[in-house]
């Protein structure tokens, strides 16, 4: 990815965490963990996070620059590992997915797989943690 793409990728994660008007601990984390990930500072990241509360740019004109097919689907899948990072995907979440979905013309059968995937590791890792009494 270019450096525009990764700011328009990382935009995009903080509006769907977003979507329900707040942002949780958990997430500023994650936030955090993306931007060192990426090459983007603290103060950047924190531009960012007010740039798409603020609504400075519309979910279409974030998502513009993401134009390979393995970015997009890496970028909703990541999308949906954050929606569920607090173990609730709210209907907020759910209809920005479709949404982001839709800009980015990834198929809804797409989405509804990944959500199932994902619901299977959570699934799966909670099965983990019973057995190792967490």
């Amino acid at each position: 990815m270019n450096a525009k793409e990764k700011v328009s990728y990382v935009k995009a994660l903080v509006s769907i965490a977003t979507a329900d008007e707040r942002i949780e601990p958990e997430e500023r984390q994650y936030f955090s963990q993306i931007g060192q990930l990426y090459g983007i500072s603290e103060s950047e990241m924190e531009d960012i996070i007010d740039s798409v509360l603020n609504k400075k740019e519309s979910i279409e004109e974030i998502l513009s620059s993401i134009g390979e097919r393995g970015t997009k689907l890496l970028l909703i899948y990541e999308l949906l590992a954050l929606c569920y990072a607090d173990n609730k995907y709210s209907i907020a979440e759910k209809n920005g997915m479709k949404n982001i979905c839709r800009i980015l013309g990834i198929e809804d059968e797409k989405l509804a797989a990944l959500e199932g995937a994902l619901e299977e590791s959570i699934k799966i890792q909670e099965k983990i943690n019973t057995i190792l009494e967490r």
